[in-house]
């Protein structure tokens, strides 16, 4: 088994631009992008790589979705077919099952509302605006591209395996991480930011498809050494305190 993963935050996330959070995980021979969303062209992810990582796009061996909402799931980079591609099944799934609903705004938009127990109606209408998107007509790009649909608990790499987030959609599966710096977890949105994961509640959200499967999920988060958020600076739970960065980042 070789040493434990690196892991790289490749940017600053913001949830009042909606503009999530990217990570990059090394562990052997995998180079894992994880919610691309952030980067609107190769272009800009490559030079995003260079700066944080020294690498290029073309180091890139896997890429990861904790879901597919629009600001972490981007399809910029799905021309390259010899990717590995990872999504939570049941998210996968599920998105499928709204997409037949593309044609019918009033049984699109119900089905949203009638699956989850919160949706924001500024979440409501880009859902709409995707309803017919290219990245959402996911079996034509599982005809083109190598995906793997993920299981909680499933061990992707030696240092890296899948952890049941959901609650904020159906199928959210973040990532824990065994790193020199402890057990990190990617969050996805399960936990937004450090000031959504010392909230009490959940009203603050935008979208909530459980709101009792994700406060579990938030204590699931609790364990780790430290926390990368949907939305918001890397912090420790253990103290909330954020982690401060050169290359990859300090103690």
């Amino acid at each position: 088994m070789s040493s434990n993963a690196s892991v790289f935050r490749l940017n600053k996330a913001s949830r009042l631009t909606l503009r999530a959070g990217a990570t990059l995980i090394i562990d052997g021979d995998h180079c894992i992008l994880v919610d691309s969303g952030y980067f609107d062209t190769t272009a800009e992810l490559n030079a995003t790589l260079q700066q944080q990582a020294q690498l290029n796009i073309s180091d890139i061996t896997d890429v990861y979705y904790t879901h597919l909402h629009y600001d972490h799931y981007r399809p910029t980079i799905f021309e390259n077919t010899q990717l590995q591609f990872h999504i939570p099944q049941i998210e996968f799934q599920f998105v499928n099952e709204l997409m037949k609903h593309r044609q019918n705004e009033q049984r699109f938009s119900a089905f949203l509302q009638e699956t989850h127990e919160l949706i924001s109606p500024v979440f409501l209408r880009q859902f709409l605006c995707l309803a017919n998107d290219p990245r959402y007509m996911l079996d034509t790009i599982a005809d083109r591209n190598k995906i793997h649909l993920c299981q909680p608990e499933e061990q992707l790499t030696d240092h890296v395996k899948t952890i049941d987030l959901s609650g904020h959609c159906p199928g959210q599966l973040g990532l824990e991480i065994e790193t020199e710096n402890g057990v990190g977890i990617v969050a996805g949105d399960a936990v937004i930011s450090m000031s959504d994961f010392l909230a009490s509640d959940t009203q603050h959200h935008l979208i909530v498809h459980n709101r009792k499967k994700l406060l579990l999920s938030r204590q699931k988060v609790a364990q780790a050494d430290f926390v990368i958020p949907g939305h918001g600076d890397w912090f420790k739970p253990k103290d909330n305190t954020p982690i401060t960065f050169r290359r990859g980042f300090d103690e």
